[in-house]
């Protein structure tokens, strides 16, 4: 029994390890999001664009992000690289985490941007996707107002196309 035991065990450790996948798939997504909190704080949409290359475990993006009811406007421009990776039986979750990088609009102003994001992406079909992504960015823009650079988390879901 004792033996029996052991094998189921080993059996199912076997089988979940199987189940992670350090990326064996080249492809680029394009997404869109939205951030629900600020968009209702704001009473405007806080929305972002992305183009992603994913390569293997690894993955760069480059996006842009508007909160057009901001005082002077924003737009921030942010690339990111990181690494990923995919679980499920036919890797239909992918896990990711980076870094960011960009630059801040506000009016005629530029402000940089440094940070770190992560995400969860599920596959509905082999193109479609929907994700949670959050990001923790040293925002520097507060000097807009005269104020002090703040870091500050936001929450996005997301829903894309792989090609």
């Amino acid at each position: 029994m004792k033996t029996i035991k052991l094998l189921s065990v080993l059996l199912l450790t076997s089988a979940s390890f199987a189940q992670v996948d350090f990326g064996k798939k080249e492809y680029f997504t394009f997404s869109v999001g939205i951030d629900p909190t600020a968009t209702i704080e704001r009473k405007s949409p806080n929305l972002v664009a992305e183009i992603e290359l994913v390569e293997k475990a690894f993955y760069i993006k480059a996006g842009v992000q508007i909160l057009p009811a901001l005082e002077g406007g924003y737009f921030d421009y942010t690339g990111a690289a990181g690494f990923n990776l995919e679980t499920g039986l036919f890797n239909e979750f992918r896990y990711y985490g980076g870094v960011r990088l960009g630059v801040i609009k506000r009016e005629s102003y530029s402000y940089p941007l440094f940070g770190f994001e992560g995400g969860l992406d599920y596959n509905i079909s082999e193109s479609v996707f929907i994700g949670l992504r959050a990001t923790y960015d040293k925002r520097t823009d507060f000097e807009f107002w005269g104020g002090e650079t703040e870091n500050r988390l936001s929450c996005f879901g997301r829903l894309g196309v792989k090609f």
